[in-house]
């Protein structure tokens, strides 16, 4: 594992998460839908944030020299667990807001969709720094 890595590469992932963060903080306050439409706005909204955050985290990975597959890994991990830990804030901290699971499924599927893609444009190359 790098012990040392180049935050720059990260930084528009950095900017992305937090967009993420106040776009997840201010808001709608309507309630969850039991069973939600996953081709509803709101949920493609979701995946496409979270396929936009995961490929950013890719790129920062690949530009430090990472493996393809550590990449996606912790990439995919990453922005998964950054999406619960968002619903889990929403929840606990903002008044009127929601722990959304269709949301996290929402995510999850955008993060998916990027390692896809990911895959399909990189394969096991390495990005030169």
């Amino acid at each position: 594992m790098k012990l040392l890595i180049n935050l720059q590469r990260f930084t528009p992932a950095l900017l992305w998460a937090a967009i993420i963060f106040a776009l997840s903080t201010f808001g709608s306050v309507n309630p969850p839908d039991l069973v939600p439409n996953l081709l509803e706005p709101d949920k493609l909204a979701h995946a496409v944030a979270y396929f936009l955050l995961a490929s950013l985290v890719t790129w920062g990975f690949l530009g430090n020299g990472f493996t393809f597959r550590q990449a996606v890994l912790y990439s995919f991990f990453g922005s998964v667990g950054y999406g619960i830990l968002m619903e889990l804030i929403q929840y606990h901290f903002f008044p009127n807001r929601f722990f959304e699971k269709w949301d996290i499924v929402a995510n999850t599927i955008g993060c998916l969709l990027s390692v896809g893609v990911a895959y399909f444009l990189f394969g096991n190359r390495k990005i030169k720094t």
